[in-house]
Formats: structure tokens, C-alpha cells, sequence
């Protein structure tokens, strides 16, 4: 059997973006016209194949790519056809043309996403492979865990990638990345809410991504299981930093208001505690979870003095509160703040009297889906929103961050993350 090939086309200076690149066939959706049928126009104007002389082989999900010199967000619909006809007849919008091996698409100039664009239709994603069964099952079990925080998610997820490559029975690169690839995806919709796995799931991929051309899937296992080691050390290191940098802004005395449980947070307060601080705090009971019962027991065992209260109670000690420290699940382009239902309650409380407010938090949960247009999915039962100008500063892994500029450093962090 002959080597399938794509079709490459070398896009025309008459153009109005990307002038110069390779690409695949292309267009602009217009109005409320449905993809594929824009698909069908667009592969007969530029390449004069018409509907009969094409079949879908598979349709992908939809994807988005910043085009950072135009600062514009494209939404990618692609669309995999197949024709026994490599006789193509070019418009105004292409130069020349190529048919091209998968394995040597990385050597041309490509448009933004292209080749993650072809990857979510030259496989099938949809179907769960054998050899992954097991992984799935517990990727999924993840959905019915409402006690563990975002930090917990992400070192979960990392976990997970190199258990679905050695479960995988791929025999080349390419299909070793494909069960990566359904492994994320399957991973990014189980906790929705929390950025970091989104984003770490796509650190990893783009950095598989740039070895599989050159590796066996031997190698490519192999570098799987040191980079998820990698990447589970840096998640600890810097949330250990974050808790460090925060330090500082906790009171010499006086109480710290906390809502729901983070680590973070947590190893903050026993860092400064520790450090000879003496501060006392009020623990939300965190409701529906009730995870704030056994943040105030952990912190007690440190001998540092607790009170737990209900969520409701929040407005009636907050005039005596200095300081309230929440976690973070996700933090949105504009630096609003996605944490545990109730926070954007406290935030509207602590301004009113004058109480700063600071999310402590990994620059991971800064939401790139978001950033690229695509807002998370929010339970309204597990978490809410605060608004930016509720949260008085971001403490990272990086020292603290204003609201306003959190756009700016997930515009940074898009760059090298497989969407």
C-alpha cells in the first residue's frame, strides 16, 4: 500500500494572513454556515476537487491558536478528506503545491497549529484503544473526587501519561503519541475547572511533541517517564516557592481568615508559624465539601490556634480578620480568581473593610484555555468567581503578581503548550 500523503499549500502574497507559509486548505466561516460545508467550498475553489471527487475520512475537535502578530484568537475546525485524484488545479490564494509524508511535515515553514491540527484527525480519538481500558478507568475515577485541590489534580495527571505509555501497545512514535493524546484529552475533561491540568497535560505534550520525530518508541517511552518525573518535581518546587515568597504578608499577630484546603496555603501558615509568627486563624467549614474541618485539624496538630466557622459567619468576624489567604483552582485572563464556592462572598466582605485578599498560586493555574477564548466549564455548586478587583494580589512562584498582569504572563506561557 502506497504512503498516504497530505496536501501542502504554499500560500500567495495576495493573501491576508500568513503570507508565505504552508498550510492546509483553509477558510473563513462566514455568518452561521456550517464548517464542513465551508470545508467543501474552500477545498473546491483552492484546489478544484469538487464534493464527488472527496470523502471525509474524519472530522476533529476544534482547536484554538493565537496569532501573536495580529494578537487574534483563531478557532481551527479540522477536517481530514481523502481523494484518489492528486491533481490539483491552484486559485489566486496559493503559489505551488507538495504531497507530503506526515513524518516530514515539521520540515516546512507551516502556518500556527497546523500540524496539532492534522494530529486530531489522523487519529481517532474518540475510541478508548484496548491496551488503555485501565488508564481510562482511572482517569475517569478522577471526576468523583470533590476532597483534593487543583496542586493534587495536576501531580495526578502528570502520573497518569506515563502509566497510559507503558500500558500503550504502540509499535512507532506517532501511535505512542496518539495515546497521549487521548489521554489528555480524556484527563482535560474530568476537572474542568482547574487550569493546571489543562496546561501541564499541554506543557507535556508539546514537549513529546518535539522528540517523537526523531526517537523509536522505545526512546519515546523512556523520555515519557523521565519528563513526567520532571515536571511532578516542578510542580512541588514551585508550589514550595509560592509558600515561601508568601510568607511575608502573613501578620506578626492577629487572625488570617482561610477558605477551603490548599497546600499551599497550609505550608504558608506552617512556614510562618514556624518562622515565630503568632497568628491565630478562622477556618471556613467550606461547604459542600467540608474540606475546611480538616485544614482546621491540621493546622491545630502544628499548635497553631484555630477556629472553625461557618461559611455564613464569614461577614460577622471579618472587621476583626488581617489578612484572608485562599488557594486557587484557575485564574482567568482578566485575574479573576476560580476557587470554592463562597470566595467571591469573603472577597466582597474583606474590601469592605479594608481586608487584603491574596490567592496563593502556581502561574500553571493561569487559564491559557481561557486566554485562548475557550472559558472553562465552572460547577456553580464547587466553585465561583471573584472578580480581580476583589483579589489583592496573586502570590507565585515568581513573587506577587497584580490581577492586571496576569494576561500578559499566560500570553507568555501559551507559547509552549500543546492545545
Amino acid at each position: 500500500m502506497a504512503e498516504q500523503r497530505i496536501l501542502l499549500l504554499h500560500r500567495s502574497d495576495k493573501v491576508g494572513t500568513h503570507r508565505g507559509k504552508w498550510s492546509g486548505v483553509s477558510g473563513y466561516l462566514e455568518g452561521d454556515e456550517q464548517p464542513l460545508m465551508r470545508a467543501l467550498t474552500e477545498i473546491r475553489e483552492e484546489t478544484g476537487l469538487s464534493a464527488e471527487q472527496v470523502s471525509l475520512v474524519r472530522m476533529g475537535e476544534a482547536l484554538r491558536a493565537f496569532d501573536e502578530s495580529t494578537g487574534t484568537v483563531w478557532i481551527i475546525h479540522p477536517f481530514l478528506f481523502e481523494t484518489k485524484s492528486n491533481a490539483i488545479r491552484l486559485d489566486w490564494e496559493n503559489t505551488e503545491y507538495a504531497w507530503v509524508a506526515p513524518s516530514n511535515l515539521t520540515s516546512y515553514d507551516m502556518v500556527p497549529k497546523l500540524g496539532q491540527a492534522f494530529d486530531r484527525v489522523r487519529f481517532d480519538l474518540q475510541s478508548v484503544p484496548a491496551s488503555l481500558t485501565d488508564v481510562t478507568h482511572n482517569v475517569e475515577a478522577l471526576k468523583d473526587d470533590k476532597v483534593h485541590g487543583a496542586s493534587y489534580f495536576a501531580r495526578r495527571a502528570v502520573g497518569l501519561l506515563p502509566e497510559a505509555a507503558q500500558a500503550s501497545d504502540a509499535t512507532d512514535a506517532d501511535s505512542l503519541f496518539s495515546h497521549l493524546l487521548f489521554t489528555t484529552s480524556r484527563l482535560r475533561r474530568v476537572q474542568p475547572a482547574m487550569a493546571n491540568v489543562w496546561n501541564l497535560t499541554g506543557k507535556f505534550l508539546y514537549l513529546v511533541d518535539q522528540q517523537r520525530g526523531n526517537a523509536s518508541v522505545e526512546e519515546l517511552r523512556s523520555f515519557v517517564q523521565k519528563l513526567a518525573q520532571q515536571l511532578s518535581n516542578q510542580v512541588n518546587e514551585n508550589s514550595e516557592e509560592v509558600s515561601r515568597n508568601s510568607v511575608h504578608v502573613l501578620p506578626q499577630d492577629g487572625i488570617v481568615l482561610t477558605h477551603s484546603y490548599s497546600s499551599t496555603v497550609f505550608r504558608t501558615l506552617e512556614l510562618g508559624f514556624k518562622g515565630g509568627r503568632h497568628f491565630s486563624v478562622y477556618a471556613t467549614e467550606s461547604y459542600p465539601g467540608m474540606e475546611g474541618k480538616q485544614f482546621a485539624k491540621d493546622l491545630i496538630a502544628l499548635g497553631v490556634p484555630v477556629t472553625l466557622i461557618a461559611d455564613s459567619a464569614v461577614p460577622s468576624v471579618i472587621s476583626n480578620v488581617r489578612l484572608v489567604l485562599v488557594g486557587a483552582d484557575s485564574v482567568l485572563r482578566d485575574g479573576s480568581l476560580v476557587h470554592k464556592t463562597r470566595t467571591r462572598e469573603i472577597g466582597i466582605a474583606a474590601r469592605k473593610y479594608g481586608v487584603p485578599l491574596y490567592s496563593l498560586c502556581e502561574t500553571e493555574k493561569f487559564s491559557i484555555q481561557d486566554f485562548l477564548g475557550e472559558r472553562p466549564e465552572i460547577s456553580p455548586t464547587l466553585f465561583d468567581v471573584t472578580p480581580p478587583e476583589f483579589v489583592s494580589n496573586y502570590m507565585t512562584e515568581e513573587g506577587e503578581l497584580a490581577p492586571s498582569r496576569v494576561e500578559m504572563r499566560t500570553r507568555d506561557m501559551q507559547r509552549e503548550v500543546y492545545s
